[in-house]
């Protein structure tokens, strides 16, 4: 739901058309009076944070453009509660709200713009300059989501085994290509996400969807475990996002991986699933789209501009807000804390290998699920606060797991001794500060190899274009992004690894109980997308 600040009144828009606010022609959404003020809060937030969002971009030596990601990520923060999860808000800010707020809080007559942020001549280049991957996701909005990767090797050789512009190109013919955490990879994106995880204090990442225009279905129907803030760089993109689908229907689905793999989630049957059309819009670059995790959406990039105007190829970004992938929720709070206390889940019959966000938790009254599945406080892993703020976050998130806990089923949680439930979520905190420094080390890491590449190229500015052609020298080989996030990969398992091994201390360990594999905690080869 976003309502045009200059046309308070309108209530609903055509998709494509409108006469009361032709600047915004193509967003047509739900309007009410709640949604109305999460947006004006945010803006106002947005304007509150440029100042020290410049200061934060200038600490690293980055640029405007980053400055202005960080003062979104910061009004998103500050308005978690309103916002994030089943029980929060989907949002849209045009281009031109974000830039207002942006120079009203900076005092200056201009201010950066998120739109051309990453171009397809930016991919072009990061293909160029590096080795990386992609899938393609699949376009049937009656059946779930797959993905098949978009390059095979062509030979035993780098060169052979490297991802060109030409499948990438062949491969959007079919679909949108979909390069998973590509924050970690291309140093560009680099900055953005680290933005976005030094303003939230989580350790986040970014995904970066490519799609040809005039594609039908770009994304069929599905959900996200992430809270996602979409950022439209270049052409456009048709959004339909949804409220979420009742639990009740199918309580052995996953909440947050609806319509994914071999769950099915048609756009004709969201309706019959106790879904509701909340947002209806067309993002044009430099425009954002909040959808909280759990929340249904579908894309297109059908145009509806004249047949005679050639569409851009769509880019968009999609920063993740990362809280249930690495435990930072209620739920899985409690369920170590039970394991940690040898307490059998009597009342949501969890086993040690099952997916946590199925089964009798969806089946437990709204209001103490949706608490349940809830995020912890965002804060809870900043290390900047001072230490009154952080002690308090620390003891509402403590009074919190186990109101909530007591709320799902009273003897369960009574057994729980008070120290475990402190020591548990101490652990999990402790978990979510060694992520969060990966992440900033990860992200800090490709940022600089950007830096040293500019270096490089300033060196062979003077040459022939062809004379400038980037080899591949065995150093530069081994700074190449897949191999240099492979020790961060390697510490994010560990951390994993750290909390699960924890947990089990209490218990006497049996063979797939925090062994070898087999646990649900540990992360699934796919975990980025």
């Amino acid at each position: 739901p976003f309502c045009s600040l200059l046309s308070p009144s309108t209530t609903t828009m055509l998709y494509g058309t409108s006469t009361e606010s032709p600047e915004k022609s193509e967003t047509a959404l739900d309007n009410d009076a709640e949604t109305n003020m999460v947006v004006n809060n945010i803006l106002n937030e947005m304007q509150h944070a440029t100042k020290s969002s410049f200061e934060w971009s200038e600490s690293f030596g980055l640029n405007g453009e980053e400055a202005a990601f960080y003062a979104l990520f910061s009004s998103i923060r500050s308005l978690s509660n309103d916002v994030l999860g089943i029980n929060g808000k989907p949002f849209y800010l045009a281009q031109d709200q974000i830039v207002k707020a942006i120079k009203k809080g900076s005092g200056e007559e201009s201010a950066s713009t998120i739109a051309g942020y990453f171009t397809f001549d930016d991919l072009a280049k990061a293909l160029e300059e590096d080795f990386l991957d992609a899938d393609r996701g699949s376009t049937d909005n009656k059946k779930g989501w797959k993905v098949t990767a978009v390059s095979t090797p062509r030979g035993s050789s780098f060169e052979d085994a490297r991802m060109t512009l030409e499948e990438v190109e062949a491969a959007l013919s079919k679909g949108t290509v979909i390069f998973s955490a590509i924050g970690a990879h291309v140093p560009k994106l680099a900055r953005a996400t680290l933005a976005c995880t030094d303003a939230s204090a989580l350790p986040n990442a970014l995904n970066m969807y490519v799609t040809a225009a005039g594609k039908r279905t770009s994304a069929p129907p599905h959900t996200d475990r992430q809270d996602v803030i979409v950022a439209q760089t270049q052409g456009r993109k048709h959004w339909r996002v949804y409220s979420p689908p009742d639990p009740t229907l199918r309580p052995q689905a996953d909440a947050f991986a609806r319509g994914k793999g071999d769950d099915n989630l048609p756009l004709h049957q969201l309706e019959n699933m106790g879904c509701k059309l909340l947002v209806d819009a067309v993002l044009n670059p430099g425009d954002v789209l909040f959808i909280p995790a759990g929340f249904p959406h579908t894309t297109d990039t059908i145009a509806s501009s004249s047949e005679e105007e050639k569409e851009d190829t769509s880019i968009h970004l999609t920063f993740n807000f990362d809280s249930h992938v690495w435990d930072l929720d209620y739920l899985s709070v409690r369920r170590l804390a039970l394991r940690r206390a040898c307490v059998k889940d009597e009342a949501l019959g969890v086993g040690t290998d099952d997916n946590r966000y199925v089964g009798k938790a969806n089946l437990l009254p709204s209001n103490v699920r949706n608490e349940l599945f809830h995020a912890l406080p965002l804060g809870l892993l900043d290390d900047l606060l001072d230490e009154a703020t952080r002690s308090t976050l620390m003891e509402e998130a403590l009074s919190e797991v186990q109101r909530i806990s007591m709320a799902v089923d009273e003897s369960t949680a009574s057994a729980v001794d008070a120290n475990v439930w402190k020591e548990t979520l101490e652990q999990v905190q402790k978990q979510g500060m060694e992520l969060f420094d990966v992440h900033r080390d990860m992200y800090l890491a490709a940022i600089e190899e950007g830096r040293l590449r500019e270096q490089e190229a300033a060196m062979t500015s003077h040459l022939e274009k062809e004379a400038r052609r980037i080899t591949m020298t065995p150093e530069r080989m081994q700074r190449l992004s897949l191999f240099r996030v492979r020790s961060f990969y390697e510490r994010i398992s560990e951390a994993k690894k750290l909390l699960v091994d924890w947990s089990y201390e209490g218990v006497a360990q049996t063979s797939g109980e925090g062994g070898e594999g087999g646990n649900s905690n540990d992360l699934p080869e796919n975990w980025a997308f």
